[in-house]
Formats: structure tokens, sequence, C-alpha cells
């Protein structure tokens, strides 16, 4: 059995670059079209190929996403695209349509096909049928049980490879099979333009009674009776690293480059122990608390150990720190830094780097253009230069306290 790999996302290439630098053994992200995620910045061809170079140099892979599902209109666009991905270098397409996985194993040949999580495929079966159309993978249907996965990997670990999600957003639909938001607003889901209705808050309405509305109450900003939890696997990684699943997958890319260092970092550092045999509850605790300093709903393990304690009711989103900055260089014991959101001099803030997070004090800084010394940056993308004594390099990252949302 092949040691399993941590697959991060991507949703622009600041995100890709973050991806590769903290933990990720492959990325996947999206092409302009087709990628159910209509609303990232996803990447044109040139910027594709530049991704997959810098990927494929560090001996990473790249995974491609076109899993809508198909229209008649799309199917030779799509074609189109399996093959400009594969001339790029891209290692694998993750493809929902049945009859789209089919045509670009037969007129795209050299490329992985690994089947999206949207197929919905719940039993070994189903996995044997989607392997004999040419898929090598698939992504397991978020409603399985880990017993169940575990049952699938050894029925199948000759035949086809199993990925499964541990961690980010879930949807309330049968693994993302929804249309609430083509109902409501005209924007499918299907087709990666969700404007995700089921994080609204509703209110109960008697049908001959309509001017009156009964707000169904549990918090002061109403209840997101729809609302699904946040997946957090992290716990139960020495379980899950024995089960025969060949990829774990973060999802994600619609997130910005903080969460995807952290969770991938946090995930890296887990599964690395689990390797090495080094792995310990203090580490596991160390690494679940760095999961709440990213932007997420409450957690809980989904389908894993039966259903979810709450079927929705994860009504805001909350994070326990804010990205304040990205290492552009460093230059002796001066850091060249990016700014995301504001911080001050006399802050205490961390920097995030792939060995592991490390205070960063902020004694001083100076505005990079002028040479002027300031107490507060302020201006999104303003470049300072700050005075650090510690280790730091281009790509690491640096947060700091929430200052600029409210948990909601």
């Amino acid at each position: 059995m092949t040691e399993p790999t941590l697959l991060l996302p991507a949703g622009n290439i600041d995100t890709f670059k973050t991806a590769l630098r903290f933990g990720a053994d492959a990325v996947y992200c999206g092409m302009n079209q087709f990628s159910l995620r209509a609303q990232a910045d996803n990447f044109d061809d040139r910027l594709l190929g530049d991704a997959i170079e810098m990927a494929h140099g560090l001996k990473k892979t790249v995974h491609i996403t076109l899993n809508i599902f198909a229209r008649n209109a799309d199917r030779q666009n799509m074609l189109r695209a399996a093959s400009r991905a594969r001339d790029l270098g891209a290692n694998a397409l993750i493809v929902s349509d049945l009859g789209m996985i089919a045509e670009i194993a037969r007129q795209v040949p050299g490329i992985d096909i690994h089947v999206s999580t949207q197929a919905n495929i719940t039993n070994a079966t189903t996995a044997r049928i989607y392997h004999d159309l040419g898929a090598v993978r698939f992504v397991a249907a978020r409603e399985l049980s880990l017993s169940e996965l575990e049952e699938m990997t050894r029925e199948l670990e000759d035949v086809i490879e199993v990925e499964t999600f541990i961690h980010g957003a879930e949807c309330m639909s049968y693994s993302g099979r929804c249309m609430l938001s083509a109902a409501m607003v005209g924007r499918s889901a299907n087709r990666g333009d969700c404007a995700q209705p089921c994080r609204w808050s509703y209110a109960l309405v008697e049908r001959k009674r309509p001017e009156e509305q009964w707000e169904i109450v549990e918090t002061p900003k109403g209840n997101a009776i729809l609302s699904a939890h946040d997946l957090c696997m992290i716990e139960h990684m020495p379980r899950l690293m024995k089960s025969g699943i060949a990829c774990f997958k973060v999802e994600g890319r619609m997130k910005n480059e903080l969460y995807v260092a952290t969770v991938g970092l946090a995930y890296r550092r887990v599964m690395d122990a689990c390797k090495n045999g080094t792995v310990t509850d203090d580490l596991i605790r160390e690494c679940r608390a760095e999961t709440d300093k990213v932007s997420h709903r409450a957690y809980d393990t989904g389908f894993y150990f039966g259903h979810p304690a709450e079927p929705g009711m994860a009504a805001g989103t909350q994070q326990s720190a804010e990205f304040v900055a990205r290492v552009l260089e460093v230059s002796g014991k001066v850091a060249l830094l990016e700014m995301r959101n504001r911080f001050f001099v006399g802050d205490h803030l961390e920097a995030i780097t792939p060995e592991g997070i490390r205070p960063f004090p902020v004694e001083d800084i100076r505005l990079d253009a002028t040479g002027e010394h300031v107490d507060v940056v302020n201006v999104p993308l303003c470049r300072v230069q700050v005075p650090y004594t510690g280790t730091l390099a281009a790509g690491d990252l640096i947060r700091g306290p929430v200052r600029n949302r409210a948990n909601t």
C-alpha cells in the first residue's frame, strides 16, 4: 500500500504557491470553464502552464477540475479543455459527468481521470464500473462512514484508488447536488455558480398569512436551519492513515492563503508524524487548535461516524486570527512584507513557515516606497520593511489578531 497523499486547493496562483509551500503533495485547481467554482479567479492556459511547471519542479502533481454536469453544448469544449490540460502537463482531471468520463478516456488519452465526489459513488460495484470507463481514482461520496470507506478500500485495493475529503465546508445537499441556488436566484450550483442560500437565515410563514413571519430563533441573528457544519478530521488522522485511502483532500478553492497554509501545515504535520511513528495526543491537539485560527463554521466529523450531530444549524463563521501580510523577501535582518490587514508597532504577530509557527514581534515599520517610519500600516497591498531576527523566507505568511471582521 502506497503512503496517502495530501491534496490542497487553489483558486488562484497565490494560493497555488502557498499550497505547494505548506504541505501539499498535489494541488487541485480549475480552468476558466467547467470547474464548479465560477467565482474563483481560476487559471488561464498560460498561468496554468506556469503553475504545473512549478509543481513538477517540486515533484508534486496537479489535478484539474472539470466537474460540472455537462449540457449538450458543453461537450466539445470540455473535451478541448481536457486536451489542453493534458498538453500543459496536468496529471489528472477531476470529472463528474458519466458520459464525459467515457469520452475523455476515449478521446484524450495520456491523463488520469479521477471521478468527482459529485458522482455520488457509495459502493464498490459502482466504483468498478467507473474504473471500466477509464477512471483510476474516485472521490468518495461524503455520506459514507469511515467503516464503509475501509471496507471499500479493501475490496478495491488492486482496482481503483479512493480519495476522500477530510476538511472544509460541506453542502447540505446530497454530495453537493443542490438545486436551491438555481431555483431561488438562477445561479446553478451544478455549474459552479452557487449563491449558498443554505447559509441564509429563514423564517416560518403560514401559507394563508404570508404577511406574518415567525422567526425560528436560537441566536439573535436568526437560525440558519440549512447551514451544514464544516468538516474537520484531524483528530482521526491516525486511523485514516491506516484505512487504505490513497489521498486526503481539503476543500477550499475560494479560501485565501492563510487558510490554505494553516490547514495544510496542520494536516501535513499530523500525517508526517503518523508515517514516522511519532504522532502524539499533544501534537494532534496543537494542530486541531491551528484549524480554529482560520475562518470556519462550527466543526464536526460529517458522516464518518454516522449522521452529523446536528444537521444544519451552523450559523455564521468564526476565526481567532487573520491574514496580516505575506513575506516577499528577506534581506539580512529585515523582512519585506505585503500588507493584507492592518497591524501596529508593538503587535505580537505570528509567522507561518513550513517548519512551524514562530513569534513575529513588530518593533518598527518602515514604508518601502519612502523609507518613512510609521506606527501602523493600514493600506492594503502596501509594502513595508519590518526588522526580524528569526528565520523567515519569501512565501511565509504573517497572521495576527482579528481586527477587521466580527465573527458572524
